[in-house]
């Protein structure tokens, strides 16, 4: 038979596929190795997952090898070629595998008669999870095509088999929880606005307590009627969650990539929809069955010592949470938290996206940890957060009618008629109010160009810059799918992900920053968890660390750059040597595309981002080097003043209009002016229509803001003129009092 290793590459919707046809882990497992061996025309096809904690790999399905060996059939990291390719985490293909040092022949398994070896291993990121065997009777059967075909396919299992894994893990532990009662007297709350809107709705409380919910149902006396309810019920759970992963998949496809695919390993898992149907059938309610099976896992996943099993502790009690509302009648297929204000303690931008494709219609947040990762996502996905610290909020029982004012950050604990009335009736007239007509080019008063640019943090970002007229992307932050993962995705994720976002500009120039983690931006599982993170191993000195990564990333995003006007820009560079450093790397990835034949955007222009005191410094030689510079205004505000805005205690003092910060901006300016360096701008000075007068006056003319202001800018700009705009900057430059600059600014504005 032929091999056809192209055809292996699946798509989202064909793994989805497989899902469906399988009420249980093994038999999925089953389908994979079965029809990769189908395709490769492979004699074998084996898959062993890694267990962590007994640090062994362990036979989880097979085709062609004795499958009563299946569970049994263990080796060490770097036993054997199998261990050998996950513990050096590379391809391992031996001709003839009985000659190999490392063949290790396991009694009763059948391997002795197939010589061609080829062994993948399967990984997320830097966490190991198994590894993928192919086996042939026939001696130097598997070549290099071979090798690469399964690596795409390791890549996309990745995130399934290592649920899987998780789910074999803890199977057969059993552990029963406390129970926490709540009260609260009504009362309005404020807080701070994360992303804007308003949301009406019934409180939910999410990852806040140590078991799921409490049963108010008495035990049932009708066991086959209970187990009809429950049986429907968990059809539709099945039904729903496959629903809102295709919904999903169109807008948010790059952070969003089977983000329910644990879920649905859970309702297909015996030993956790089995075990609340042995509950009912020893005659407790279906509720209390789904509540007690899931408060057991709660707790065990909880006390896990690995990481990765604690991360899954909020997907089983959302599960539980649907179940529950199935029994009840209450669940639309729509998403099951419509109608709801979720309140968290905490929240990772991965649980962010699963709580955003449930429809629910507000967010209150209590810890801000990771507040701004959270508030752009939230922005981008058009959910209403406020971040409220008071924990009396948070003890309210679950159902109690909430309002959030996320433009205020108020938030009213059971309304007044009065008051819910007032906001539905802004709410209405604002989707009246006649949309601006945005010009598709920004010029000045005088007639002077003005490039407005938009900010994407996922592609959804995208559908909202073209609709606004954004004249292209100034700034994508490419990190998002990274964080929303909570892994690193492949070259061949990563290109797929930025040629869909490249491909949505029509040609319009695009910047790409590369990876910015670190700072605020954390990655559960790596080692950038730091006493002072910001002062840590962020942004490019963590690319230049992780050359493998930095790699795939910069591969990918020349492959999705083919043929557009592309711009690739460098986070957190404080020296040139930083740069040199980087743009060596990325005309080494350049040469290998070339040599492998591969399409590629031989031409990109490499820029900096100017956020660092010693980049300022060093701004008249960076000018030199870089194709262009953009001033990330954030983070030079906060490393100028040493202030950290998400610190309650000096977040005041954040101030993109501090006389120190207006001088730098000059600074730099000027310094990318006589270099003939373009130069733009991003951050929150650059979307404050108060700033822009100064901005201009200063120099700059590119401008890159989220999509939304798009509209209010454009419009803004066109009332301005340069000429005036230069002598605003030279009255503002002047000034040595924060004081002075605010009263300035405020009059102006009046």
């Amino acid at each position: 038979m032929k091999k056809n290793n192209v055809e292996l590459i699946w798509s989202i919707g064909e793994l989805s596929g497989l899902f469906e046809k399988r009420t249980n882990m093994g038999g999925f497992l089953q389908d994979v190795v079965e029809r990769i061996a189908h395709h490769m025309a492979s004699d074998v096809c084996s898959v062993y997952l890694y267990d962590e904690e007994a640090d062994t790999l362990v036979l989880r399905a097979t085709y062609g090898l004795n499958r009563e060996l299946v569970g049994q059939v263990q080796l060490r990291l770097g036993e054997g070629i199998s261990g050998s390719a996950l513990k050096e985490l590379r391809p391992i293909r031996e001709a003839r595998a009985s000659r190999s040092p490392r063949f290790k022949p396991i009694p009763n398994l059948g391997e002795e008669r197939y010589e061609s070896f080829l062994a993948v291993p399967i990984k997320r990121g830097l966490n190991r999870i198994g590894v993928m065997v192919l086996q042939h009777q026939r001696p130097d059967f598997f070549d290099v095509q071979d090798a690469r075909a399964i690596q795409a396919i390791a890549s996309q299992l990745a995130a399934t088999l290592e649920n899987v894994e998780i789910l074999m893990e803890i199977h057969g532990s059993r552990a029963q929880p406390g129970e926490v009662t709540r009260e609260a007297e009504p009362r309005v709350f404020s807080g701070r606005p994360l992303s804007e809107g308003i949301a009406f709705g019934g409180s939910v409380s999410f990852g806040q307590r140590t078991e799921l919910i409490h049963a108010e149902h008495a035990a049932g006396s009708d066991v086959e009627h209970g187990l009809e309810r429950f049986r429907a019920a968990l059809r539709s759970a099945q039904e729903q969650l496959e629903t809102l992963q295709v919904e999903i998949e169109d807008d948010f496809a790059d952070v969003a990539s089977l983000i329910f695919n644990s879920h649905l390993l859970m309702l297909k898992d015996d030993e956790f929809s089995g075990a609340m149907t042995r509950e009912i059938e020893n005659g407790v309610s279906p509720e209390q069955a789904v509540i007690t099976v899931v408060n057991r896992y709660v707790t065990l996943f909880s006390q896990s010592k690995n990481s990765r099993v604690q991360e899954k502790t909020q997907d089983v009690k959302d599960l539980g949470h649907r179940l529950v509302r199935n029994l009840s009648g209450d669940a639309d297929v729509e998403g099951d938290y419509r109608d709801q204000v979720l309140l968290a303690t905490e929240l990772y931008p991965s649980e962010l996206v699963k709580i955003a494709a449930q429809q629910p219609e507000g967010l209150i947040l209590q810890d801000g940890g990771v507040t701004a990762h959270i508030a752009v996502l939230a922005r981008s996905m058009a959910l209403p957060v406020v971040l409220c610290r008071d924990d009396r909020l948070f003890s309210q029982p679950d159902g109690t009618r909430l309002l959030i004012d996320a433009f205020e950050g108020t938030i009213y604990v059971k309304p007044e008629a009065d008051v819910v009335e007032r906001y539905r009736e802004n709410l209405e007239a604002a989707k009246k109010t006649p949309a601006a007509d945005i010009p598709e080019i920004t010029v000045s008063l005088d007639k002077e160009r003005i490039q407005l640019l938009a900010n994407i943090n996922i592609f959804h970002d995208a559908r909202a810059a073209q609709a606004n007229k954004a004249e292209g992307i100034g700034l994508y932050r490419s990190e998002f799918p990274f964080i929303v993962q909570n892994t690193f995705p492949s070259e061949e994720e990563q290109y797929r992900i930025y040629r869909q976002v490249i491909t949505s500009m029509d040609g319009k120039p695009v910047t790409m920053r590369t990876l910015d983690v670190g700072g605020d931006k954390i990655l559960p599982h790596t080692e950038l968890r730091e006493t002072n993170p910001f002062l840590g191993f962020r942004g490019i000195r963590f690319c230049l660390a992780h050359p493998d990564i930095f790699r795939d990333q910069l591969r990918a995003l020349l492959r999705a750059g083919e043929g557009a006007d592309l711009r690739l820009m460098l986070p957190m560079i404080s020296s040139v040597d930083e740069f040199d450093s980087a743009l060596e790397i990325l005309n080494q990835c350049r040469s290998e595309l070339s040599h492998e034949g591969i399409a590629h955007n031989s031409q990109p222009q490499l820029g900096a981002m100017i956020e660092l005191p010693s980049a300022v410094e060093m701004v008249h030689a960076l000018s030199r080097k870089a194709a262009f510079l953009s001033i990330g205004s954030n983070d030079l505000v906060m490393y100028m003043l040493g202030v950290d805005r998400a610190n309650e205690r000096v977040g005041h003092m954040y101030i993109h209009y501090h006389p120190a910060v207006l001088r730098v901006l000059k600074r730099v300016a000027v310094a990318a002016g006589r270099a003939r360096c373009p130069l733009s701008i991003c951050g929150d000075a650059a979307a404050d229509e108060k700033m822009l007068p100064f901005l201009l006056g200063i120099g700059l003319r590119v401008l890159s803001v989220e999509p939304r202001q798009l509209p209010r800018l454009k419009q803004q700009v066109t009332q301005i003129s340069v000429r005036d705009a230069r002598s605003v900057a030279r009255k503002m430059l002047g000034f040595e009092r924060v004081e002075q600059v605010r009263n300035y600014l405020e009059a102006d504005a009046r």
